[in-house]
Formats: C-alpha cells, structure tokens, sequence
C-alpha cells in the first residue's frame, strides 16, 4: 500500500500543503462533490508515486502536510468565500508555499486564487474545465460555481482555458473577443496536441507566475464519470498527462486545485483515481523535471 499524500514520507524539499474543502453548496445539477476530497485522499494510499514513463519519483522530491478540512458556515456563498480567505491567512503564505486545494465544486477555487493574487499580481490561471465559468451570476450568486472565472477577469487576471465545450452564447462571445489578449482557449473539440498547445501556453504566459485550476469535468466523462457536470467530448487522458511534462517544466507553478470530483460507487473507485493520477503527474512535472526535460 502507498503512502497517501497526508502521510507521504518527507523525502523531498518541496512541501504541498493539502487543503480539503468538501464544500457544495453552490452545486447546480449533480450533488456529491462534498464528498471529493476525502475520496481523493483514499485513493492517493493506492497510486504509486514512481512515473514509469518520465523515471522519477514524486516522493524523492515532495513532502505533504495537511491543513484543516475547511467546514463551510452556513450563511451562504459570498460568506463561504470570506471565511475561507480568513482561514488561508491563517495557515498558508501564498507567496512562499504551494497549496494544493481539494474541492468541492468549484466556487472553493477562488479564495486560493485570489491569495495568489496579492503575493502575484501577474498571476496566469489555467483552467481546464468543460465550462467557461464567465457567467457574471448564475442562479442569484455571483460566487457560482458557474462564475469562478468571471471574477477574475472582472480583475483582469489572464486566464488560459483548455477543454471547453459547453458555455451560453454570452460566454462565447466574450471568449472570442478576448483571444490571445487576455484569454487563451483551446476547445475541447479542436485540441492541437500536446505538443503544439505547451508552445502556444509557453507565449501566452511568458514569465509570469500560473495557478493551475483543474475541474474534474474537463475531462471526458467515460474515464471521470464522477462529476457533478458531467459533459462528452472531453479531455483524453492520456492528452492531458502529455501536456504536462511538455508544459511545466518551463513555467513557474505557484499553486493548484482538483475540484468538482462527486465519486460514483456504482463506478468503483475510478473517478478518484484518475484525480489522484493527474495531480501526481501535474505536481511531478512542475517539481521533479528539469526545463527543456520532457522524459
């Protein structure tokens, strides 16, 4: 049995705080994304940390320490959102530490977002999602899980977003306005490969600082059928681990989430183990490979 991330031996320098927050209370279709983080963190004691196709082991270089489960108040999202930001001033500096946070849906993603902000103020958050999430308020909020995105570009943060394919026209529209200035996206159903899409999000980001976003949706749902807004067409697994090791070792990673995993037992454990997989790859990636190294 292996080591899961909240008890990984400490072989490594770099630490990844691990974050849960089994909070869904902006949740629009499918329930059970409370349920995510501690299915995650089960399914890590059962995935080798050792990569057979790039030779390295995450353990050499990470070690892991777990933060609080955050216990969402109940006096509605915007007070979700504060409380999660006063508890990240708490127990993380975002300037010096990576976070790892483990969602939830995905409106659980914008206190950590916003923290990297004011310790990175040319921030570059890379969505992979099958939703554009740039609705300015959906169903009388605007901290939706539908709205994550919209937020910050209300900011101005650039966003580079892989894996859409299902949006309103509004979203669309916005979307095409903004390509190659302030929002880079690369549709679900016209994915250049891997290769091709590392060099367009290499000149899209340049030197700045990125924060990884990962909406378990983004990926299609024959291998991530756990999800609360489950979309076909989605991103092949085996695309998205590629893209990795072409993308991180040549970018600065500053934090990340795993969102919107709603495990299905009716499906085993297969939905977590994807996550588990593409956060371990994801994570190797950005700190055990050399720049220019694509094992």
């Amino acid at each position: 049995m292996q080591a899961s991330y909240l008890d990984l031996p400490n072989g490594g320098d770099k630490e990844i705080l691990v974050w849960p927050v089994p909070y869904e209370g902006t949740a629009s279709f499918a329930k059970g994304t409370r349920n995510g983080p501690q299915a995650i963190i089960e399914a890590s004691y059962e995935i080798e940390t050792w990569d057979e196709e790039l030779g390295v082991d995450l353990a050499d270089g990470l070690c892991f320490r777990n933060l609080p489960v955050f216990h969402a108040p109940v006096s509605g999202p915007s007070g979700v959102q504060a409380e999660m930001r006063q508890t990240l001033r708490q127990h993380c500096d975002c300037g010096e530490q990576f976070l790892l946070t483990l969602g939830g849906e995905h409106s659980v993603a914008l206190p950590p977002i916003t923290a990297y902000l004011e310790q990175y103020p040319d921030l570059v958050v890379l969505q992979l999602d099958a939703h554009a999430d740039l609705r300015p308020e959906f169903q009388g909020s605007q901290y939706s899980h539908a709205c994550v995105m919209a937020r910050l570009r209300d900011w101005g943060v650039p966003l580079v977003q892989l894996g859409i394919r299902s949006l309103c026209r509004e979203e669309s529209e916005l979307i095409r306005s903004r390509t190659d200035r302030d929002i880079l996206a690369l549709f679900g159903f016209s994915l250049p490969s891997p290769t091709e899409a590392a060099e367009r999000i290499r000149a899209f980001v340049g030197n700045r600082p990125v924060y990884i976003s990962f909406d378990s949706d983004a990926l299609d749902p024959s291998l991530m059928p756990g999800t609360g807004t489950p979309e076909p067409n989605g991103l092949p697994y085996a695309w998205v681990q590629a893209l990795w090791a072409h993308l991180l070792p040549d970018v600065r990673l500053v934090g990340m989430d795993f969102c919107e995993l709603a495990p299905l037992p009716s499906c085993g454990v297969v939905s977590e183990s994807v996550a588990v997989q593409c956060i371990n790859r994801i994570l190797t990636c950005a700190f055990c490979l050399e720049p220019g190294d694509t094992g």
